[in-house]
């Protein structure tokens, strides 16, 4: 993306550099004229024109997170085979509309094509792949769409226990047994994926500045003033491991609440009702099916 910002500069300077030459050229004879005045005007109106496109495009294509040297691949579709891995290892997809899946089905595209998935112990599938992409996607489907721009690559791992997220780092790290394991239930509440990557999106918009478009700010803080409450509520009975609200880490609760929200959502609603609601309200989205979000 900023290479568009580069060459907008560099087209400017060196283009003004070269109009000023030619028109040098012209000799004292276009000059009596005013000709040769005249078309380094125009040489500069011309530069000035192709550096703001060019800016504009770098601008656009750094929101919408495409890769220029990947531009043409975002005109393809998910394959088949893709398609038949969601169908077959992803219940929250079969549970969209048609429309709502050829819309899934493009988030993955774009994701996929924008991540680099690498692993120093094991073969990285197609599988592993969709999957990884289709649990991130899930996430933020009721908002605009977000892939992660921070986080390059994606390390698949058969470790357990590992260290998923850094802010210092643009990797993402993901157990591959645990991840899998959070698949095969969509009700017992346990879900790595989601939580993993719930924390990827919280850090991504601390660290991002395109990120400000993620999370609508007054629902985000209408969540944050919800969870200090109970948090500050649960300390003050002596079971938590913090004595102070200032100890708790606050990425993990948001990756938790988004791995409770779609995992056991009545459980959720029924003791935490405020809070499912403003995560609802945050994510545009209610597993519970009593809201009906308009999608953005």
């Amino acid at each position: 993306m900023r290479l568009f910002g580069i060459a907008a500069n560099m087209l400017s300077m060196k283009f003004c550099k070269l109009v000023f030459l030619i028109s040098l050229g012209y000799g004292k004879g276009d000059y009596k004229n005013g000709a040769g005045l005249l078309l380094f005007f125009f040489y500069i109106l011309v530069g000035i024109v192709l550096a703001t496109v060019l800016a504009i495009v770098a601008g656009i294509f750094e929101y919408y997170e495409i890769h220029v040297f990947k531009f043409y691949k975002y005109f393809g579709r998910l394959s088949e085979s893709k398609i038949k891995i969601l169908t077959e290892s992803f219940p929250y997809y079969n549970k969209l509309k048609d429309d709502e899946k050829i819309i899934f089905n493009k988030r993955i595209h774009h994701f996929l094509i924008n991540k680099k998935f690498v692993s120093n112990d094991v073969e990285v599938t197609e599988e592993m792949k969709v999957l990884i992409a289709a649990t991130a996607m899930q996430i933020l489907f009721g908002l605009e769409p977000y892939y992660l721009s921070h986080f390059h690559n994606i390390h698949i791992t058969l470790k357990e226990n590992i260290e998923t997220l850094s802010s210092k780092s643009r990797d993402v790290y993901i157990s591959w047994p645990s991840f899998e394991k959070g698949l095969h239930s969509v009700t017992d509440g346990y879900n790595p994926g989601l939580k993993i990557l719930a924390t990827a999106l919280n850090l991504e918009q601390q660290l991002n500045k395109n990120s400000v478009r993620m999370f609508h700010a007054k629902k985000h803080k209408e969540l944050n003033r919800l969870y200090k409450t109970q948090a500050e509520k649960y300390i003050a009975s002596g079971k938590s491991k913090y004595n102070d609200y200032k100890q708790v880490d606050r990425k993990e609760y948001f990756a938790v609440a988004v791995e409770y929200f779609f995992e056991r959502p009545e459980h959720f609603y029924t003791n935490e009702p405020e809070m499912y609601m403003a995560l609802s309200k945050l994510l545009r989205q209610d597993p519970l099916g009593n809201f009906i979000y308009k999608r953005q």
